[in-house]
């Protein structure tokens, strides 16, 4: 005797594919948020903020809006260009409207500070995220150790 899996023979997820559909959707969500979060372009600051924004919610969204004119500001004055790229993402507790990410990220940056020269530099990062509408969003963003 033998099963056959398939959509014909047994419609939609088990558990274990639902689990794996939510890990995966965390894990983009997460990489598109910390690549959001650590590019900038001082030429171009308005869509680069509107992205970050777009994948906040909460805490995490009120402090980045009352400082995208500071932030803004400030990459303007330093000439600041940066570009980031995710090395590792892990999860840490999920359940299904939260989750705790961990991700080891890093990103090369050049501004007035580096005298034009680019400089690499390394981040832990720990999301906190919620599902909200069906999208996973960082409710809360913090650097660790």
């Amino acid at each position: 005797m033998f099963a056959v899996r398939g959509s014909a023979a047994a419609p939609g997820s088990t558990p274990a594919e639902e689990r794996d559909d939510q890990y995966a959707a965390i894990t983009r969500a997460a990489r598109t948020e910390v690549l959001a979060f650590l590019k900038v372009d001082h030429t171009n600051m308005k869509p680069l903020t509107d992205a970050v924004l777009d994948g906040a919610t909460g805490t995490f969204k009120k402090q980045y809006e009352s400082s995208v004119k500071t932030l803004t500001e400030a990459a303007e004055a330093q000439e600041s260009m940066s570009t980031g790229h995710v090395d590792e993402i892990g999860l840490g507790e999920v359940d299904d409207d939260s989750a705790s990410v961990y991700v080891a990220a890093g990103s090369k940056v050049q501004n007035k500070g580096t005298k034009g020269k680019t400089q690499d530099t390394s981040w832990r990062i720990k999301l906190t995220m919620t599902e909200k509408d069906g999208r996973w969003l960082v409710s809360d963003l913090e650097f660790v150790g």
